[in-house]
């Protein structure tokens, strides 16, 4: 291990590292994207982050971003220093999901009053398999899913979207159109977003249909799978117990800062 002995030598590791910076980084160039501009924060000592979240390079403050965390208790720290650096704050608090494979490796613990289920319910419903064609989102479907995503309808949003869709797996399925009528993204969290189907072919059970093929595709790859829900959508809390999603004892919260 190198020892960094003076000022000198930590400089010349930091601008050799910020030649490194990982491109989900580099990508963080629009003040004015949300989407892209996202951190995740987790401390072990959440009630004296200030010090740190208010560090130069930690956060850039004048840009339009977002904050994500497990962690309830970074509200206050988070808070108190948006107002110093006058910034708006929306904080959004959901209901946080882990898919039952992940859960068995990483929390199994919890898994513990769903051993005795029969895991033949944690399957969705079948689907008209002449009808629907299981596929992958193309870039060019990106104005699709802008379309009907709660945060989409913009230049930034569907840049983003095409993004996911260029360095992510997905999960579509083709209606007889040989459009996509449904699907599920995931982001650069690693979470599972923006599924959604069309008015058309909903309350068919598409969606439980394709959050399920998604699921298995990310785990087949290795990545842990879960996805957020709020709290005032029963239906999708509805889905996820029958596809026997874990609810973790921590909520999902967002934090939505704007310069004002």
């Amino acid at each position: 291990m190198l020892h960094l002995r003076s000022p000198q030598m930590l400089q010349v590791l930091e601008n050799s590292l910020r030649k490194h910076l990982p491109e989900s980084l580099k990508e963080m160039a629009d003040d004015l994207d949300p989407h892209t501009n996202t951190y995740q924060i987790y401390s072990k000592d959440p009630k004296n982050c200030l010090e740190f979240l208010g560090t130069p390079d930690a956060i850039n403050w004048r840009q339009h971003l977002q904050i994500q965390s497990s962690q309830s208790s970074l509200n206050e720290a988070i808070m108190g220093l948006a107002a110093a650096k006058l910034v708006k704050v929306k904080r959004t608090q959901c209901v946080l999901y882990m898919m039952p494979q992940t859960a068995k490796k990483l929390v199994p613990f919890l898994m513990e009053d769903t051993e005795n289920l029969d895991h033949k319910s944690g399957r969705p419903r079948a689907i008209n398999q002449e009808m629907f064609k299981l596929s992958s989102l193309d870039v060019t479907h990106a104005v699709l899913v802008d379309k009907f995503w709660h945060f989409g309808g913009n230049e930034r949003s569907q840049r983003f979207i095409e993004r996911c869709i260029q360095s992510f797996p997905t999960s579509c399925l083709l209606g007889p159109e040989g459009t996509p009528v449904s699907w599920a993204l995931m982001d650069q969290t690693g979470e599972i977003r923006m599924a959604g189907t069309v008015p058309d072919y909903r309350a068919q059970g598409l969606i439980s249909h394709i959050i399920y093929a998604q699921t298995l595709v990310m785990d087949e790859r290795g990545y842990p799978v879960y996805n957020h829900t709020e709290r005032a959508n029963k239906l999708m809390q509805k889905m996820g117990h029958t596809l026997q999603h874990v609810p973790m004892p921590c909520d999902w919260n967002q934090w939505s800062c704007a310069p004002l």
